[in-house]
């Protein structure tokens, strides 16, 4: 596998099929971002936590997320946007990896060691993806707009708060968690920090493109439940995080969607 990865810039083909396997990685995010919606049984069963309220919803909130860059990145080829993505897994990976193997050995089912060990070996599959495209270049590579930096930076020193009070099993968000859930809630947050980070750190367009689908899909995913959720549990917190989605959503779209120099058809 690693042959493949690091040998796409060798043929044409190598490339396509590389592009194919992150379109089908993205896909395969998604079937599971709808598996935790439908409360499939296959789906719901791998989160080892309890998973009461809002918890399949975040879930599958993140897996949008996820999916909805990687299927960019893979179907317009600009390649290079998966270290960003990589170093998010790679940190979240090894993180939550860590944790629940460190629980894992009282759980007689050994759901939360699987749990790990899945992230275990996201985390490697990460890993390999940093190293492979270290040196792919940018397709598109047009400043990143100010607007989108600002926002990158803004989100990304929320994430990093959020995140560790998370960690720390604060509570910080609007429904209530389970202690395991906060912490694994947590090293999430601090991943998609890592991944704004590096927004910031390579600001072409190229590399923001997938950030603006992934705040999209995610929006588009928690703004109903949030909306619904209001009337019963009115709060600072649901009120700043509905503020959040709704102007990172206004945000994905216009440049997304209808800017005449950054949406997606048209041409660098």
């Amino acid at each position: 596998m690693f042959y493949l990865f690091s040998g796409m810039e060798r043929g044409e083909s190598r490339r396509l099929v590389f592009r194919a396997l992150l379109v089908l990685a993205g896909l395969v995010a998604l079937v599971g971002a709808a598996g935790l919606l439908l409360g499939w049984r296959e789906v719901v069963r791998l989160w080892p936590f309890l998973g009461y309220g809002l918890v399949p919803v975040f879930l599958a909130s993140i897996l949008t997320a996820i999916g909805a860059p990687v299927i960019w990145i893979g179907g317009a080829g600009e390649l290079a946007a998966v270290r960003g993505g990589a170093a998010n897994l790679l940190v979240t990976g090894v993180g939550v990896a860590a944790y629940c193997l460190s629980l894992g050995w009282g759980d007689p089912a050994g759901r939360v060691q699987m749990f790990g060990l899945i992230h275990l070996g996201v985390a490697i599959v990460a890993l390999l993806l940093l190293v492979a495209n270290r040196r792919v270049p940018w397709v598109d590579e047009r400043p990143t707009p100010v607007l989108v930096r600002i926002a990158f930076g803004i989100f990304g020193l929320t994430l990093v708060a959020v995140g560790t009070a998370l960690v720390l099993k604060q509570d910080v968000l609007p429904w209530p968690l389970e202690a395991e859930t906060s912490v694994v809630y947590g090293l999430i947050f601090l991943g998609a920090a890592v991944y704004f980070a590096y927004g910031l750190w390579r600001p072409v367009w190229g590399n923001a493109k997938g950030r603006l689908a992934g705040f999209l899909a995610y929006d588009l995913v928690l703004v109903v439940p949030f909306v619904r959720l209001w009337p019963s549990s009115p709060s600072l917190s649901l009120a700043v995080y509905l503020a959040v989605i709704v102007a990172s959503a206004l945000l994905a779209i216009w440049y997304l969607a209808v800017s005449p120099r950054y949406r997606l058809w048209t041409r660098s």
